[in-house]
C-alpha cells in the first residue's frame, strides 16, 4: 500500500512539472504585466520623442512531451506580427518611430555591424535582468552603454527599443497541453545608453485556459502578438505624460550619466576601420 501511495505521489509530481515546463524557459515577467523606469524616464527629463524599434529577436518552440523543438523558420511570421503590434501601439501612444527591418541592414554594412554589436551588449544586460530584477531598471544598473548611443545616433532617433519574445506551443500529442507566450522591450536612451524603461508581459494557457497551441499561435499569429503587446504596453506612457515618481532609496540608483552626440564623423571613421578588418578564422 505505502509502495502504491509512494508511486502515485511521484505520478502526480511529474504531472506537475510537466504542465508547469513551458513557464521554466528564460523570461523576466511570471505572470501578467511587468514594467519598470528610470525616475528619468518618468517625469519626461529622459522621455524619448522618437524611437527606432529594432528587429525582434524570437524563438518559437514546440513542445512535446518530454522535449522541446525549435521552429526557427516559423519564427519570422510572429516577428513580423509582433512588429506591426508594437508599432502600432508606440505610434498610438505619441511617439515618432522608425522600423528598422533586416532588408534595412542587408543594404547598410554599416548599420547591420552597429545593430549586431548593440544587440550583443542588449542579450548581456538582458540576461542580468532574467537572472536577477526588472525592478534594477529603477536604479539604473542596466546599461547597453555606447553601442546603443551609436546606433540611436546613426539613426537619427531619441532612443532604441530592443524586442525580445520567447514562445511555447504545445502539439496535440504534448502531455498536458500548456503554453506560452513571453515577450519584452527594453528603451535605451541615446543619452545616456542606459535602459531607460522596460516592459513586458507573459500569457500563460494549459488545457483548462484555452491553450497555446502551435496550431493557434501560427494560424492567428497578428491575434497573439496584438494580445501580449496590449498587456506588456499597459504602463507605457504616452510621449509627453509625465509620471509620479516611484519611492525609492537615493543611495542606491547610479549616478545618471548625460552623454553629448557621438562625433558622426569619428563614429563612422571606427565603423569603417572595423569593417575593413578581415573577418577571424
Amino acid at each position: 500500500m505505502n509502495t502504491n501511495r509512494a508511486r502515485l505521489g511521484y505520478l502526480a509530481a511529474g504531472i506537475v512539472m510537466i504542465l508547469l515546463a513551458p513557464v521554466a524557459f528564460a523570461q523576466v515577467c511570471m505572470l501578467g504585466e511587468c514594467s519598470a523606469m528610470t525616475t528619468e524616464f518618468r517625469n519626461l527629463e529622459l522621455r524619448p520623442t522618437s524611437i527606432a524599434l529594432l528587429p525582434p529577436e524570437t524563438t518559437l518552440k514546440k513542445k512535446k512531451t518530454f522535449s522541446s523543438e525549435e521552429m526557427i523558420s516559423e519564427s519570422a511570421m510572429l516577428e513580423a506580427s509582433l512588429t506591426d503590434a508594437l508599432s502600432k501601439r508606440i505610434t498610438e501612444l505619441g511617439y515618432e518611430l522608425r522600423i528598422v527591418t533586416l532588408e534595412d541592414t542587408q543594404a547598410d554594412d554599416k548599420l547591420a555591424a552597429l545593430l549586431a554589436q548593440a544587440n550583443l551588449r542588449y542579450n548581456e544586460e538582458y540576461s542580468k535582468i532574467v537572472a536577477f530584477k526588472v525592478s534594477g531598471v529603477e536604479y539604473r544598473r542596466y546599461s547597453v552603454g555606447a553601442d546603443a548611443r551609436i546606433l540611436a545616433d546613426y539613426l537619427n532617433v531619441d532612443a532604441v527599443a530592443f524586442p525580445r519574445m520567447q514562445a511555447v506551443g504545445h502539439t496535440a500529442f504534448s502531455f498536458g497541453g500548456s503554453g506560452s507566450i513571453n515577450m519584452e522591450f527594453g528603451i535605451v536612451h541615446a543619452r545616456t545608453g542606459d535602459i531607460e524603461g522596460f516592459f513586458g508581459a507573459v500569457n500563460i494557457g494549459g488545457p483548462f485556459s484555452g491553450g497555446k497551441s502551435i496550431k493557434s499561435i501560427l494560424k492567428k499569429p497578428d491575434k497573439h502578438m496584438k494580445k501580449i503587446v496590449k498587456t506588456s504596453t499597459k504602463k507605457l506612457p504616452a510621449v509627453s505624460e509625465a509620471l509620479k515618481p516611484e519611492d525609492l532609496d537615493a543611495t542606491k540608483i547610479r549616478a545618471l550619466e548625460l552623454h553629448d552626440p557621438v562625433d558622426e564623423e569619428d563614429m563612422l571613421s571606427d565603423l569603417e576601420d572595423l569593417l575593413a578588418e578581415p573577418a577571424a578564422d
